[in-house]
């Protein structure tokens, strides 16, 4: 049967549908108990003729008020944030010293962008904690407000690193390509053993995910890998 949450709530409006489902993925509850929920929602709905929004308000409001009592991933906070940080560390590692590996020269830097590459990780790891409260912030504002809190994160993250003096560090690129690399190759074997890849949104006549979990978990998990080999073999093709 499909997964999709359409399918799931065809009496409650996408708009509302969505923001529910979304406070609730962020809040790692399970993709069966978030079609539970999302079940009785849209029975409600076609019982009383009520839309969702009358009948129960805002959806991420009602979805907090449910994570309360609804099954959630495990999660281990350090673990997460080690995760994080090897593949964020991985993809950034990778980008800038891939191509002087592949021309054969060292890897040149200077502390600005070192600096920057820290803050990211900073910024990983925050979100990586407390996801709900900024994700959900941009997935429910308005297309304007997120691209200039997008604008002013950006700002903060590159300006400390621009403002520094540019002193020159240089590393040779080979080990560094090589232990970037083996994180990518970790991340994504993190990711694709955690199993939240896998878990749909289902309701209470579907017994099981939709077809080759293990194939799209797969794929996913060496999404951003494979983009960042990708972005750093077409750097190292362009001239100097």
């Amino acid at each position: 049967m499909s997964s999709d949450s359409t399918y799931l709530a065809p009496h409650v409006t996408p708009t509302w549908r969505d923001a529910f489902v979304l406070e609730l993925r962020l809040r790692d509850v399970r993709g069966d108990a978030i079609g539970d929920a999302l079940a009785e929602v849209d029975a409600h709905c076609a019982d009383s003729g009520q839309d969702a929004a009358t009948a129960f308000g805002d959806p991420a409001g009602y979805a907090r008020g449910l994570t309360d009592v609804l099954p959630t991933h495990r999660r281990t906070p350090a673990r997460d944030v080690v995760a994080v940080v090897l593949q964020t560390a991985g993809v950034m590692g990778t980008v800038w010293s891939v191509p002087p590996w592949l021309r054969g020269e060292p890897l040149t830097a200077s502390t600005g962008p070192v600096v920057t590459a820290v803050l990211c990780l900073v910024v990983a790891v925050v979100l990586c904690l407390a996801p709900a409260r900024p994700l959900g912030w941009f997935a429910r504002a308005r297309w304007w407000q997120a691209a200039l809190a997008g604008a002013a994160a950006t700002v903060a993250v590159v300006a400390p690193g621009a403002l520094l003096p540019n002193a020159p560090l240089t590393a040779p690129s080979a080990p560094l390509a090589a232990a970037s690399i083996l994180l990518l190759a970790v991340g994504a074997a993190a990711l694709f053993l955690d199993g939240t890849l896998n878990d749909d949104v289902r309701g209470p006549g579907d017994a099981a995910p939709r077809r080759h979990p293990r194939l799209r978990a797969a794929l996913l998990s060496t999404a951003l890998p494979a983009v960042a080999l990708l972005v750093a073999g077409g750097l190292a093709l362009l001239p100097l």
